[in-house]
């Protein structure tokens, strides 16, 4: 199960272009100027988490896939998640700024990324190399529960406005007119977390196909969420506490631990070099 170049180039130049805007959106106040005191430290949060997380591991990944590991493409499909879910956010909901063309093309070159990555897995070979009859309850109940949490936080939020005749919380600390994260995780996050935690049960290929991204993602995205957390304290604005960093720490390693068991099942035959450093990417060492 190997990518294209085409994927690796389009994915490299994402990963590129996606540190230097990070970059400059950490060095160069004025890039959120025009934003909200929250909206401003989240914006940097991110960036750092992009910067110093995000792409070092995409570059690992890529180089892992390149030498054909089967691991890091279901690594680098998680990851690719991460980015295009982000700059949808930088694109739409940053005001137009001189970063504007590097967000379009960020999220372009991503998202092309992905889909050619998706479109070079073989489901039938992939469920080849998973044991029958393995069940992967801890995963499954982890994508489960998380989805199902998540999506009563955001209903909760909504509706509870709805009721009071007012915005969501926290719109108005963000200059907003909606949450896009409201929009992006209950119309596709989430509703892809509960479906592939119900493939996985059944052992279904896509099920085996979506859980390793999926759980990578929610690893990836729980680093920029304590990243935002840390950068609200830090410049005194209200809404985090140390339990609500504690927890997003704790929710990020289950993730990460929970991924890599999952690549060590997968048999790859030929043990390679390139597939042992794809299954030691998410960070655990045992």
């Amino acid at each position: 199960m190997t990518v294209r170049w085409t994927c690796i180039a389009l994915s490299f130049a994402a990963t590129f272009l996606a540190a230097v805007a990070s970059a400059v959106g950490i060095y160069r106040p004025e890039i959120y100027a025009r934003e909200t005191a929250s909206w401003a430290a989240q914006g940097v949060a991110q960036d750092l988490a992009t910067l110093f997380v995000i792409c070092p591991a995409l570059l690992v990944t890529l180089y892992c896939c390149a030498r054909g590991s089967a691991r890091a493409v279901l690594i680098l499909l998680g990851l690719q998640l991460y980015i295009v879910y982000s700059y949808v956010l930088y694109a739409f909901f940053v005001h137009f700024n001189g970063l504007f063309l590097v967000y379009v093309a960020v999220l372009g070159f991503s998202f092309w990324s992905l889909v050619d990555a998706l479109n070079a897995v073989n489901v039938v070979r992939l469920a080849g190399m998973f044991e029958q009859g393995r069940a992967f309850r801890y995963q499954s109940l982890y994508l489960f529960v998380s989805a199902v949490v998540f999506a009563l936080l955001w209903l909760t939020d909504v509706v509870s406005a709805f009721a009071a005749g007012t915005a969501p919380a926290g719109l108005a600390d963000a200059g907003l007119t909606v949450n896009p994260v409201h929009v992006l995780d209950l119309a596709f996050v989430l509703p892809a977390m509960i479906v592939t935690s119900l493939l996985l049960l059944k052992q279904n290929p896509l099920g085996l196909l979506f859980t390793a991204p999926l759980l990578t993602f929610s690893a990836a995205m729980g680093v920029a969420i304590v990243s935002m957390a840390v950068m609200m304290r830090i410049r005194g604005l209200g809404g985090t506490t140390g339990g609500i960093i504690a927890a997003f720490v704790v929710l990020t390693a289950i993730s990460t631990h929970l991924t890599y068991g999952f690549l060590r099942r997968m048999h790859v035959g030929s043990n390679s070099e390139a597939d042992r450093v794809g299954a030691a990417i998410v960070g655990v060492v045992k």
